[in-house]
């Protein structure tokens, strides 16, 4: 399988080749030329099977060629390590498909545990990586847990000043192989400066980057697996089920990127959904057809607080650029945080469920969009206990955290704060 660059200035180069730095040389993200079909005698059995039996089959599909079955299973089965359930929700219609079970409490838990135990796999078996992300909710705390077990590689993750719970800070401070760099500006402002780095000659020859963020493939594929997963458990709980829609809370596009890939490979979803919050550029671009970046705006709903979403290259990449064919196949609404405030509340006084403000988005534009006949399932990406400040204006009191988040030490310092500015990172990473 080979791999282009979105941006179409870059030579093709191999699946080993594009998930070492993550990023093409001409700033593009890395796609295959073709996402390959799923065995058709997967959808046959897929209600009757597991997580890891659905996400053997994925992988081994996209890496069957480079791995032994053996190894893909080990590898499976290692990252998948815990429970993805779907629950209904107050009706035969809705279902919650919880992503938050994993060690950081995050549906990025999968693509960072994958990752980490794919790059050796596929370099010759390497332990030494230096991994840098930006991270505007769960992205940091998943990577510095996927590799806490490797002394030899570094994380550095960068981290927008201001816009990120204590809880979700913690997760990747007090290592000794993670760097945490607080920069003053915005999620986007962190992204741009990762990609920076990774394109940068001066850095590279000292210490050589890969991208820990969903730009990088190695990062994002896995998230597949959950799509099929979501589909399989709609039609276990509902055999008669002729149709299934699936919600995703987007911020940089990675899940819902994943799941449009997972469609090309066979998937048989009726249609997505794309919950905005306030930073809508996704929604704007499925109704103008053009893509405005702009400066982020800081709301509840932390994790899609992004307002140039990388991942929108490869949707548009996925689709050749026709926007009425995405159009059939995505909707994108946009919610407020006055609009997830109240759903949380609502859901929480009617059935005593808990969302986070992610999950709530996209909780809302399921039911704001869903039709007679269908089954919907809304992927629910991180756990509430994450999002104190949302929590408390939604029902007034913070639940008793989970033990994971009750045994973390909540008195963060950063490794080093500076401006968004590649000398200033530069100087910090390479001290």
């Amino acid at each position: 399988m080979l791999f282009h660059s979105t941006n179409g200035m870059a030579r093709d180069v191999t699946f080993p080749a594009a998930i070492i730095n993550g990023l093409a040389p001409d700033g593009g993200l890395y796609m295959p030329d073709r996402m390959p079909a799923l065995p058709v005698a997967l959808f046959r059995n897929i209600p009757e099977m597991s997580l890891r039996e659905i996400g053997y089959v994925v992988c081994n599909t996209l890496l069957g060629e480079l791995l032994s079955s053996s190894d893909i299973k080990h590898i499976v089965d290692d990252a998948l390590d815990f429970p993805v359930p779907v629950r209904p929700l107050g009706s035969e219609q809705l279902y919650v498909m919880e992503l938050f079970h994993g060690p950081t409490m995050s549906f990025k838990d999968a693509g960072a545990r994958f990752m980490s135990r794919l790059l050796p796999a596929l370099h010759g078996g390497r332990k030494t990586f230096n991994i840098i992300l930006a991270t505007s909710g769960d992205s940091g705390g998943a990577l510095a847990d996927s590799y806490k077990d490797n002394p030899d590689a570094r994380v550095i993750v960068l981290y927008p000043r201001g816009e990120l719970s204590r809880q979700q800070m913690a997760m990747f401070a007090g290592r000794k192989n993670v760097m945490s760099i607080e920069i003053g500006g915005t999620f986007d402002d962190c992204q741009a400066l990762v990609k920076q780095a990774l394109l940068d000659p001066a850095i590279n020859r000292r210490m050589h980057l890969t991208s820990g963020n969903s730009i990088n493939f190695a990062r994002q594929f896995p998230s597949i697996i959950y799509f099929f997963h979501a589909y399989a458990r709609a039609l276990e709980a509902q055999p008669d089920s002729k149709k299934v829609r699936i919600s995703v809370p987007c911020g940089n596009l990675g899940n819902l990127s994943a799941a449009l890939m997972a469609k090309k490979m066979g998937l048989p979803v009726a249609t997505f959904v794309g919950a905005n919050n306030a930073n809508d550029t996704f929604v704007e671009y499925l109704q103008t057809g053009g893509l405005r970046p702009r400066r982020a705006l800081m709301t509840l709903a932390r994790a899609m607080d992004v307002g140039n979403p990388s991942n929108l290259a490869r949707i548009i990449d996925l689709y050749g650029g026709d926007i009425d064919r995405l159009r059939k196949e995505v909707i994108g609404v946009a919610y407020n945080d006055r609009d997830i405030v109240t759903t949380i509340r609502e859901i929480y006084k009617a059935h005593g469920y808990l969302m986070g403000p992610q999950t709530a988005t996209a909780y809302r534009a399921l039911i704001d969009t869903i039709k007679p006949g269908e089954t919907g399932v809304v992927m629910a990406t991180g756990h509430p206990a994450k999002f104190p400040r949302a929590t408390m204006e939604a029902i007034g009191k913070i639940p008793p955290p989970p033990r994971q988040l009750n045994d973390l030490n909540l008195s963060v310092t950063p490794s080093a704060k500076i401006p968004p500015t590649l000398p200033a990172l530069t100087r910090v990473i390479l001290r």
